[in-house]
């Protein structure tokens, strides 16, 4: 078993995409109004509007992606002028795993982090 995709639910397509571009900085591999998708190296983060195939969804906290980077901090700089809502109280250290969560344009909540080497 390989896992291939994570998504989150949207309401608006283009709002997400517009916060994703400029968190992930590049631009989605595919960009539709139903299912939108940003190539990382061995999965996928997807976005997927069930209003465009009529299904109902809730949003927010219906998974908790989260990407790992090299600057944590200098991150949670240029992230927190970008998220709707910071949900963590500044960065979290647990034993050198350093971390934040935002909530996005569609309430779902995303964890960015980085491990300190030892």
């Amino acid at each position: 078993m390989k896992l291939s995709t994570v998504y989150v639910g949207v309401e608006d397509m283009d709002r997400a995409l517009a916060f994703y571009e400029d968190v992930f900085e590049m631009a989605p591999e595919q960009a539709e109004e139903r299912f939108s998708i940003f190539e990382f190296d061995g999965a996928d983060f997807g976005l997927y509007n069930a209003g465009a195939d009529g299904h109902e969804f809730e949003f927010g906290d219906n998974c908790v992606p989260n990407f790992e980077v090299d600057d944590v901090d200098s991150e949670y700089e240029r992230i927190a002028d970008l998220a709707p809502e910071i949900v963590s109280d500044g960065i979290f250290d647990i034993d050198g795993y350093r971390g934040f969560h935002v909530r996005d344009t569609e309430g779902n909540v995303v964890e960015v982090f980085s491990v300190d080497a030892e």
